[in-house]
């Protein structure tokens, strides 16, 4: 079983993957004990960041097959992906998911995870030195999606009721 941040670091992952041609192996989540950065400066980071509900949870009633009930609450969040690139592709590869953030082709490709990108900003120039005293381009996007969590919980239900009526006098 995986948790609502691992699918969407997931989705996160296949997207730039899908959207960038940098290697699948070069895609890191951010915020990993014990992850060697490739040696090339040719990478991608992502981090999930500061997630926030928002709207009022929406509560669902339901009957499973075995006639037992349930109640689902659903609530919806909105969580900032920031995703920083590396290298002498940094540039471009930032702003190709600039590019998609704004079109349908990531509304659809997201839709599958239970996600939807929602705003893009531009691409912030954060060109830093490096342990070694170098240059190491890095461009960095910050990219919002909402999604939505649920929590069901049992509720006691009933199907057959049987009435007793008793005359009484006024």
């Amino acid at each position: 079983m995986t948790t609502r941040k691992q699918d969407i670091q997931y989705a996160i992952r296949e997207m730039l993957k899908k959207y960038t041609d940098c290697p699948p192996e070069n895609i890191l989540a951010g915020y990993n004990n014990h992850v060697e950065l490739p040696p090339d400066n040719n990478y991608i980071i992502f981090s999930i960041l500061n997630p926030f509900r928002y709207g009022t949870p929406r509560v669902e009633f339901g009957i499973d097959k075995d006639d037992k009930g349930y109640n689902t609450s659903y609530q919806t969040y909105r969580v900032e992906v920031q995703i920083d690139f590396y290298g002498n592709f940094a540039f471009d590869r930032a702003n190709d998911i600039i590019n998609i953030s704004r079109t349908e082709f990531l509304c659809e490709f997201l839709k599958p995870y239970g996600i939807q990108p929602i705003a893009c900003d531009d691409a912030r120039n954060l060109t830093g030195v490096s342990g070694e005293r170098e240059y190491v381009e890095r461009w960095m996007v910050n990219l919002e999606i909402d999604y939505e969590d649920t929590v069901t919980d049992s509720q006691d239900s009933f199907n057959t009721v049987e009435l007793n009526r008793y005359e009484t006098e006024l």
